[in-house]
């Protein structure tokens, strides 16, 4: 069995947060407390950034990490890593109202389609907003190479794992520079112990310098769709938002997993530098992800970065400025922390936003992300 070393171009893609100054109030010790910690961990967010990109340049001192060998060895069957699984919230972007976002009816849904075309993102977004699986059927009959076509068809439930592979692979051909459609082909590839194929687009991902789910392409064209059927624009911005699923979610974080696991298996066979770079590359899906305006993308990024470092060598070099893995997987822990304390400790906030500022506050959630929208929030409703 040939062994040939592929070189991995490892990007390692920084997490981008909201340039939006937080001027609390602070009328309570609590508050204060919360003040600190955001600044904190924009703070770390800012020093990464720098030590990333350090370290994104310094290629020679990390190519022998970067080598890799195929063929990979097999995961054994039913492995697991020992990292510890928290529970995903539910993968819409407003599920915390507790109920169903209303479906549009087909006589809805077809005066939409009249006035706006029956083209490819239409079709999505009257299949989306309706729940009715012709539409989808119809795209991906009509509009085959389309990418966005081709990202919901390889969520539809229904698919044999022949035809879910076939729209992998039309996904991956059209969104070439898209690594998102490398990530999931390799998830899926894993899943049927497929480690050679696997491998190969975890290094093609790798390369590229685009992560692109379409969220928020998906979150407007069912916008438009809501304000077609007559509904307000604070109530079609808010449905919209919370009808957007998020499949990819829980695909790349069981991506991190296996890509764990695949580490353990090279390790395993004698093959150090592979088991290093999978975890190198696990991190870099993680900071990939975690760079998306979601905070829920935020935080699952977050997990996957730290459940690669975790299976590093904790006291190893992270960085250019001395810093080791424990050092970076402290971080990590505590951003988590904090993002998951800031949401909960504010999400009450969310339920008293007048309809003009649920307007207000879906656009600065679009433009800005999913933190900054809070923080105005925030800002705006605790002087109240």
């Amino acid at each position: 069995m040939a062994a040939s070393k592929l070189k991995l171009s490892l990007t390692v893609t920084v997490l981008v947060v909201a340039a939006v100054t937080t001027t609390l109030v602070i009328q309570h010790q609590a508050q204060a407390k919360l003040r600190a910690e955001i600044q904190s961990l924009r703070a770390q967010m800012a020093r990464l950034l720098a030590e990333n990109q350090s370290l994104s340049n310094r290629g020679v001192p990390a190519k022998k990490a970067r080598e890799q060998r195929l063929p990979a060895p097999p995961i054994p069957l039913g492995a697991r890593t020992s990292a510890v699984l928290e529970e995903l919230p539910a993968t819409n972007l407003y599920a915390r109202f507790g109920k169903e976002p209303p479906k549009l009816t087909p006589e809805q849904v077809e005066a939409y389609l009249k006035e706006n075309g029956r083209k490819a993102a239409s079709l999505l977004a009257a299949y989306r907003t309706s729940g009715d699986p012709a539409l989808l059927k119809e795209a991906m009959q009509n509009y085959g190479n389309d990418p966005q076509v081709a990202f919901e068809a390889v969520f539809k439930g229904d698919l044999t794992s022949d035809e879910r592979r076939q729209w992998l692979s039309t996904f991956k051909q059209t969104a070439p520079a898209n690594a998102l459609a490398n990530y999931l082909s390799a998830c899926d590839y894993l899943k049927a112990g497929q480690t050679d194929q696997a491998v190969q687009d975890l290094m093609a991902a790798s390369g590229k310098p685009q992560f692109q789910d379409y969220t928020l392409d998906r979150r407007q064209d069912d916008e438009e769709a809501y304000l077609a059927a007559g509904y307000s624009v604070a109530a079609a911005k808010m449905i919209g938002s919370s009808e957007v699923k998020l499949p990819q979610l829980a695909e790349l974080k069981q991506l991190g997993l296996q890509m764990v696991d695949l580490s353990n298996s090279y390790r395993q066979a004698g093959d150090a530098a592979s088991a290093q770079a999978v975890l190198q590359m696990a991190v870099g899906l993680g900071q990939s992800y975690g760079a998306g305006d979601c905070a829920i993308s935020h935080a699952v990024g977050l997990v996957i970065e730290r459940n690669a470092l975790s299976a590093m060598d904790p006291n190893s070099p992270y960085g250019a400025n001395g810093q080791s893995v424990q050092d970076r997987l402290n971080q990590v822990i505590e951003q988590k922390s904090a993002l998951t304390a800031f949401f909960k400790q504010n999400e009450t906030v969310l339920a008293t936003l007048s309809d003009s500022d649920w307007i207000s506050y879906i656009d600065r959630d679009k433009s800005y992300g999913e933190e900054a929208a809070l923080q105005w929030a925030v800002r705006k409703y605790r002087r109240k």
